[in-house]
């Protein structure tokens, strides 16, 4: 009976330690390794604590991306103060120094979003940052979207279709 009580105070113990070990929101960054045409994030934790996760990705060719982010304040029982997402294109030491910043922006619970256009090749992260303040903890969503953007090519035959039709247009009579 002994030998019991003292594996449930031991089991009691661990997971009391376990849990205040996790109360810290901490993240390994996310690899979304080449970013497909949308991505979705999400995460939660408990109050009070601040937080900055990274969601890598790779881009194989020019494009533009559009980012999108909301917590989950409902009546401020899953709230963050200060979210803010910034997307960085990294200079390879992964370190998340030094990495040059494309643009920002800050999120609540109306959802907020940024366009970032025109992004070269290469390698890029989302850095997502607030403090959860939520009476039951907090919560945030992030969407991310990438369309390529058109080659100087695409426009040139743009135009070249749009001056034929005006040019078959031009000898045409009204009836």
């Amino acid at each position: 009976m002994k030998n019991s009580f003292k594996l449930k105070l031991l089991a009691a113990a661990v997971l009391m330690a376990s849990g205040a070990s996790q109360a810290a929101p901490t993240q390994a960054p996310v690899n979304w390794f080449g970013h497909d045409p949308a991505e979705f994030a999400t995460f939660y934790s408990a109050v009070g604590h601040t937080f900055e996760h990274e969601y890598l990705f790779n881009l194989g060719s020019s494009a533009n991306a559009l980012a999108t982010a909301v917590s989950n304040d409902v009546a401020n029982i899953f709230n963050i103060n200060n979210g803010k997402v910034e997307l960085f294109k990294s200079n390879g030491d992964n370190d998340f120094t030094n990495d040059l910043s494309i643009g920002s922006f800050s999120f609540d619970s109306t959802a907020s979003n940024a366009t970032f256009s025109s992004l070269n090749a290469g390698d890029y992260y989302y850095q997502v940052t607030g403090t959860v303040a939520g009476g039951y903890g907090g919560g945030y969503q992030l969407f991310s979207n990438v369309s390529p953007v058109p080659e100087p090519e695409t426009y040139a035959m743009l135009l070249a279709g749009l001056g034929l039709i005006g040019f078959s247009m031009r000898g045409r009579k009204a009836v």
